[in-house]
């Protein structure tokens, strides 16, 4: 009899430890999962979010671009609600040193005109590329995407003037492993781009 009491609590025990586990590990999730909600507008229609538990990895960066490409207006994403001031609904300062994205946009329009992704620091990335009629294939050497991998991207492609030449003109980023990440499409000559994380 008393054994079965000894297994019985072994397999209590084991239950009890395995739940625990489970808790931790849904909690860890959730603590990392990356979230973004309005902060304030400013009087220029600027629109000012806030990301929690931001990460420089694949997940979140893919989570950032598709969470921006449903708004309207220029956007700006901050790492750090109180790294930045505003009196009422103008726009004072920014901290420089924090890590933040910026979606410059037509007004009233998904048109991006300019995207900066990192003001910290960068280190520069040299690209293999293949140019064909309207659109040029950027390899490097990185697995996931990072916020400076897609920095350097995107000085790469506002320094080209390939897409001044054709009314429609793409750029597609590979990793080191020949997959595509990330995708720029201009439109009228250069005017203005579209973006899509692969």
């Amino acid at each position: 009899m008393r054994k079965y009491f000894y297994i019985i609590l072994a397999c209590f025990l084991l239950f009890i430890n395995c739940k625990n586990n489970h808790t931790i590990d849904v909690k860890n999730e959730r603590n990392t999962t990356p979230k973004i909600e309005f902060l304030k507008e400013s009087n220029d229609s600027d629109r000012f979010y806030v990301i929690d538990n931001f990460e420089d990895n694949e997940k979140n960066t893919k989570y950032l671009f598709h969470f921006e490409e449903n708004i309207k207006r220029w956007i700006w994403i901050l790492t750090d609600k109180n790294r930045v001031e505003f009196e009422g609904n103008i726009f004072n300062f920014l901290d420089t040193r924090l890590q933040r994205f910026s979606f410059f946009r037509e007004k009233e329009s998904f048109k991006n005109k300019s995207i900066k992704v990192n003001f910290l620091e960068n280190t520069p990335f040299q690209f293999t590329t293949k140019k064909t009629d309207n659109q040029t294939y950027l390899t490097t050497d990185f697995g996931t995407l990072t916020v400076n991998t897609v920095q350097n991207f995107l000085d790469y492609v506002k320094e080209d003037d390939a897409k001044k030449e054709k009314e429609t003109y793409s750029y597609i980023l590979s990793n080191k492993n020949n997959q595509e990440k990330m995708k720029l499409i201009y439109h009228e000559y250069g005017e203005w781009f579209e973006v899509e994380v692969l």
